[in-house]
C-alpha cells in the first residue's frame, strides 16, 4: 500500500529544516508578498514546513538546553531576519537577536548587547520570530495554507516517479516523504519547490573513531562518546574524579568545561587579579578530570573584548575588492596563498604596528620614532610583487633599526606556537600552555589597544572578505583543497574564532585548581580493552624518565567536536536516499594535478544554489541552503550578521532571499 498523500493547490513550497536558515527563508517569502507590486491570486499558495523538531530553534537551539552553554558570537551579531541589513527590505515582523533582546527583556535574561548569549535564549528568540512569521503569512489573502509537519524527511523524488503529479503544469514538481515523529505511517508530500535548510546531519564514524568505539564496546571499563551536539551529550554517568580525555579543543571543548565544572556544583569567583588570573575555581567534589587533546595542542584562543565583529579601527588598504577585481582580470581565478594572502598580511602587519606605535611607542624608540617607523614600513608595503615571505624579511630590518632585538611580527607561528618544540615533562608543556593563554587574556581584556587583538581582527575582516570571493567562484579548486583547507582556515579559526574570553579565564581556573590540563601537539591516542584504559601521549611531551612520552590514562574518550559537514559522511536518510539514487550528487574539485575531489557539500549551480543530479541534470525545483553548501561557499555561520551588507557579510540572507524568489516563481 503506497502511503497517504496531502493533496495541492496552485504551487507547493515545502522547506525542509527549520531551524534558523529555514527561518531565513520564511522570512524572506513573508517580505517578498508584502513587497509585491502585483497581487497572487487568493489561495494560490501553499506553504509546508517539514522538521521533527520544533521550528525555529530545530535541533541545535532547543530552548530548554543546559544554560552553561554559549554562542560563541556577541548579542548584537545575528539575525535570522534582514531587519537592517542594506539591500534587502525587511518583512513586517522582522527582527535581529538585537532588537528583539531589547523588545522581550523578560524572554531575553537580561540579556546586554555585548553578552555571550546562552544557546537556550537564542532558541528563544528563534521560536518567536518564527512564530511571527507564520502567523504573518497564514494571514495573507495569497496563502491557502501554511502547514508545519513534525516530520523527518526520509526521501525525495521526482512526483513522476511513481504517481500523478498534481501540478501537471509544473513537471519539475517533487515527492517528499515525511516520517512523523508520532510514530504513525510514513505519508508523503507534493510541492513544486523543495527548499533544503538541512542543518548539521548525523555522520558516519571515521574508520579511527569505529575502532575507539568498537573497543569501548568490548570493554565494560571504557567509555567513548563520538562527535556531538553539545546540547545532546550525555554527561551524568562521568563519575566524580574520573580522568577523560577530551579531543578538540574548540568550543565543544569549553562546553564540556562547563557542564563538567559549574554544572557540577563547582563556583568561579573573581580574584581582583589580572586578565590570565581573574578567576578562580572553587571544586563541589562532584568534577571529573579533564586532558585536552588537539593537533596543535592549544586552545581557541579568546575573543577580543570588542564592542563590534570586526574591530571598529580595522581597516583594510590592500586586501580590498578594487584589488580583487583587478587580480581577476589579470589572472582569471585567484590563487589564495599567490595572490589574496600577500596583500592579507600587509594588512595584518601594518595593523598590528599602527596599533604598537599608537598604544606602546617608546618600545618604537618613542613617539617620534614610532611615526616613522610606521610611515616607512607603510612605504615599503606599497612596493608591487613582494610576497609574505620577503615583506618580513625586509620588516624585520627596517624594525631592527628602530628596535634592535624585536621579533618581527609573524601571525602564522601565534596559531601553531609549539610547531617543532620538544618539552622534557608534561610538567614543562601544563606551564607552557597557561603562559600562552595567560597572554592571550590580557591581549583580549586590551580590545582595540591590543596590536595583537588588531592584528587578528584584521586577520578576521580578510576572512569575511575571502569567504564572499568564494561564493562569487573567484578562488581556484586547487587553492581551495591546498590553502584555505591546507592552513588559511586553521589559522584563522584558532586565532579569530574563539570562545569569549570568561571561557579561557575558567578553563585556567580549573586547571590551576587541578582539574583541567592539556596534551602535546599531534597526540596520539589509543584503545587498550583488555586493560580498559584508553592512552594519550604527544611525541613532543617526554615523561619523567625522559625515555618515552609521557602518558594519561583514562577511562573515558570524548570526541569535543560536531559531527563532519560531509554529505558523504552524512547518516540520514534523506541524504543517503537522495545521493544513492542520483537524485543529488557530491560536488567536485579539481587539485593541482586536474584529479577531481569530492567537496564536502552537494553538487549545486551558483546562486540560487539548484541541486544537481548524477547525471549533471540541474533539478530547477530543488534548491540548497546552509551548511550543504560548504563545496561553493567557506564556512558555516550560524546566523548572518546583523546590519551588514548582504553582498558581503550576511550572504546567508542574500541565499535565502533568492530561494525564496525562485520558490515564489521568480
Amino acid at each position: 500500500m503506497s502511503p497517504p498523500s496531502i493533496s495541492e493547490p496552485t504551487r507547493a513550497i515545502a522547506v525542509v529544516g527549520a531551524g534558523p536558515r529555514g527561518v531565513m527563508v520564511l522570512d524572506r517569502l513573508l517580505a517578498r508578498l508584502e513587497a509585491a507590486s502585483e497581487p497572487r491570486p487568493t489561495g494560490s499558495l501553499a506553504v509546508h514546513v517539514v522538521d521533527p523538531f520544533p521550528p525555529g530553534p530545530g535541533r541545535v537551539w532547543r530552548p530548554d538546553q543546559d544554560p552553561l552553554l554559549l554562542m560563541n558570537t556577541p548579542a548584537f551579531f545575528p539575525t535570522a531576519c534582514a531587519a537592517d541589513n542594506p539591500g534587502l527590505a525587511p518583512s513586517s515582523v522582522s527582527l535581529s537577536f538585537d532588537q528583539w533582546r531589547l523588545a522581550r527583556p523578560d524572554r531575553a535574561a537580561g540579556l546586554e548587547r555585548t553578552d555571550y548569549p546562552p544557546r537556550a535564549v537564542y532558541g528563544r528568540y528563534l521560536e518567536d520570530v518564527v512564530a511571527a512569521v507564520l502567523d504573518a503569512l497564514r494571514a495573507r489573502p495569497e496563502v491557502a495554507a501554511v502547514t508545519v509537519h513534525a516530520a523527518q524527511a526520509v526521501a525525495l523524488r521526482a512526483a513522476s516517479e511513481g504517481g500523478p503529479v498534481a501540478a501537471p503544469e509544473s513537471p519539475s514538481a517533487w515527492r517528499l516523504t515525511l516520517r512523523p515523529v508520532d510514530g504513525t505511517p510514513p505519508r508523503e508530500l507534493q510541492a513544486d519547490v523543495v527548499v533544503l535548510c538541512l542543518g548539521h546531519q548525523d555522520a558516519e564514524p571515521s574508520a579511527a573513531q569505529r575502532r575507539l568505539a568498537e573497543a569501548a564496546d568490548a570493554s565494560p571499563a571504557l567509555h567513548y562518546r563520538g562527535p556531538h551536539l553539545p546540547a545532546e551529550l550525555d554527561v551524568d554517568g562521568i563519575a566524580p574524579g574520573a580522568t577523560v580525555l577530551v579531543r578538540g579543543m574548540g568550543l565543544n571543548a569549553f562546553d564540556l568545561q562547563a557542564r563538567l565544572s559549574e554544572g557540577r556544583g563547582g563556583r568561579l569567583e573573581p580574584t581582583g587579579g589580572e586578565p590570565g588570573r581573574a578567576l578562580r575555581y572553587i571544586p563541589s567534589g562532584r568534577e571529573p578530570v579533564l586532558h585536552l587533546l588537539s593537533r596543535r595542542g592549544l586552545p581557541y584562543l579568546p575573543k577580543a573584548a570588542v564592542d563590534a565583529f570586526v574591530p571598529r579601527g580595522v581597516r583594510m588598504s590592500y586586501l580590498t575588492d578594487t584589488e580583487a577585481e583587478a587580480l581577476v582580470a589579470r589572472h582569471g581565478q585567484l590563487d589564495l596563498a599567490e595572490h589574496l594572502w600577500p596583500l592579507l598580511h600587509r594588512d595584518v602587519v601594518r595593523a598590528y604596528y599602527a596599533t604598537l606605535a599608537r598604544v606602546h611607542p617608546e618600545r618604537l624608540g618613542g613617539p617620534a620614532d614610532a611615526g616613522r617607523f610606521v610611515r616607512e614600513l607603510v612605504g615599503m608595503f606599497e612596493s608591487a610583487g613582494r610576497g609574505a615571505p620577503v615583506t618580513a624579511r625586509h620588516g624585520q630590518e627596517l624594525l631592527h633599526a628602530f628596535a634592535p632585538g624585536m621579533r618581527f611580527l609573524d601571525i602564522r607561528s601565534w596559531a601553531a606556537p609549539f610547531q617543532g618544540a620538544v618539552f622534557d615533562d608534561a610538567a614543562a608543556y601544563q606551564e607552557a600552555v597557561a603562559g600562552v593563554l595567560e597572554q592571550a587574556c590580557g591581549e583580549a581584556a586590551a580590545g582595540e589597544d591590543s596590536p595583537f587583538m588588531q592584528a587578528v581582527g584584521t586577520l578576521h575582516a580578510g576572512r569575511l572578505r575571502i569567504k564572499a570571493w568564494i561564493a562569487q567562484g573567484l578562488l581556484t579548486d586547487a587553492s581551495r583543497i591546498r590553502d584555505v583547507q591546507g592552513w588559511f582556515e586553521p589559522l584563522v579559526e584558532g586565532l579569530a574564532s574563539g570562545p569569549p574570553l570568561v571561557r579561557v579565564e575558567q578553563m585556567l581556573a580549573l586547571h590551576r585548581a587541578g582539574l583541567l590540563s592539556w596534551a602535546g601537539p599531534g597526540p596520539q591516542v589509543e584503545a587498550d580493552a583488555e586493560a580498559g584504559v584508553f592512552r594519550a601521549r604527544s611525541p613532543q611531551v617526554g615523561a619523567d624518565d625522559a625515555v618515552a612520552p609521557a602518558v594519561t590514562e583514562a577511562a573515558w574518550l570524548v570526541e569535543a567536536m560536531m559531527p563532519p559537514s560531509r554529505v558523504e559522511a552524512a547518516a540520514t536518510p534523506l541524504v543517503r536516499q537522495m545521493l544513492a539514487d542520483g537524485v543529488a550528487a557530491v560536488g567536485r574539485w579539481e587539485d593541482e594535478d586536474g584529479a577531481l575531489r569530492s567537496s564536502s557539500g552537494f553538487d549545486v549551480t551558483a546562486r540560487p544554489h539548484r541541486l544537481r543530479g548524477a547525471d549533471g541534470t540541474v533539478r530547477e525545483g530543488v534548491l540548497v541552503l546552509g551548511l550543504q553548501l560548504s563545496g561553493v561557499q567557506w564556512g558555516t555561520a550560524i546566523a548572518a550578521e546583523a546590519g551588514a551588507d548582504v553582498r558581503d557579510r550576511a550572504l546567508f540572507l542574500a541565499d535565502a532571499d533568492a530561494a525564496a524568489r525562485v520558490a515564489l516563481g521568480g
